[in-house]
């Protein structure tokens, strides 16, 4: 054989995997450095470049997870990890790493994870990382505060109430779940009762506190009881005459009196506060027809249409 000759085919399809071998090692490795040291855009750059080589390397994703973290990019941080537990079955070093991250990030990675995608409202992805989380930190009152509003807005009701209450067990003085639950008495049906008590023992923990008082006197309200209703609710405007949710409830609870002409002020003094909103104005509609006075009574007829209409989906 002349000593120019080829070499055997059989030989030259190895060489462009050896020569992305060594393009996967540099990278990773480069990678790994620079997340070591901080570099957080050099070593997303460099470990993306090393998944595009190797896409099913456990290894890598684990890497970009843990960078994605700390660039605070978390669906970018949940897709990697998603990847990295899909191959990191069969390597020991992989998953021990992934489990490193999870015991670092705790239950603020599935709090922020869910985050997101509660503010793209994509709640059923945020459920699915929450119902995970929750099962790891049954104790988070952040990550079961989540999970009820990502339920809310899948509109599965009685199960985000009872994920509120929850809330409300492990973190008595946070208001979010309380307002959550102002939101849902409607759909409350065998829950109000304990929705009360509840709202009960936040007043009387918060007497300074103007939402404290207006859910309770709200939730009396449904229960039928209108005398306490009514002092609870006045007790939340002496507090802060500006809450249109206070005058609203206030002039329905009295129009149920039929106490119209007070109804009235107090439904004027809410549309007022929130001139965007047409409920109050279906409320006065029928209090002006009640009054014998249809010249008003048709006015907020035609408020209530075209603020409707400007929002549709409300009454």
């Amino acid at each position: 054989m002349p000593p120019c000759a080829s070499a055997p085919k059989s030989i030259l399809p190895l060489l462009p995997l050896l020569l992305f071998g060594q393009q996967f090692d540099a990278a990773f490795r480069e990678g790994l450095i620079a997340l070591n040291a901080n570099d957080l855009p050099l070593a997303q750059s460099r470990l993306e470049t090393a998944a595009k080589i190797e896409p099913r390397n456990a290894r890598v994703q684990v890497a970009l997870a843990q960078t994605y973290w700390k660039l605070h990019r978390p669906l970018a941080t949940e897709s990697a990890v998603r990847a990295a537990e899909a191959l990191a079955g069969g390597d020991a070093v992989a998953g021990r790493t992934l489990s490193l991250f999870f015991s670092e990030a705790g239950d603020r990675y599935y709090f922020e994870v869910a985050q997101a995608h509660l503010e793209r409202q994509e709640f059923a992805a945020a459920l699915d990382n929450l119902d995970t989380g929750c099962q790891k930190f049954p104790a988070s009152a952040q990550l079961v505060l989540a999970r009820g509003v990502a339920l809310y807005g899948l509109r599965r009701f009685p199960e985000a109430i009872d994920a509120f209450l929850r809330t409300i067990e492990l973190a008595p003085d946070v208001e979010q779940p309380y307002a959550f639950l102002g939101r849902m008495l409607d759909q409350a049906e065998d829950r109000l009762p304990r929705i009360a008590q509840v709202f009960a023992a936040f007043a009387q923990r918060a007497p300074g506190n103007y939402l404290a008082s207006y859910l309770y006197g709200k939730a009396l309200a449904l229960t039928g009881d209108t005398a306490a209703a009514e002092s609870w609710l006045r007790k939340s405007l002496a507090v802060n005459d500006n809450s249109p949710d206070a005058h609203f409830e206030l002039g329905v609870l009295l129009e149920s009196r039929r106490q119209f002409d007070a109804a009235a002020r107090e439904l004027h003094r809410a549309a007022a506060l929130n001139p965007r909103d047409p409920v109050p104005h279906y409320h006065l509609a029928r209090i002006y027809d009640r009054l014998g006075k249809p010249a008003e009574a048709q006015e907020e007829r035609e408020i209530h249409a075209r603020l409707s209409a400007a929002a549709p989906g409300v009454k």
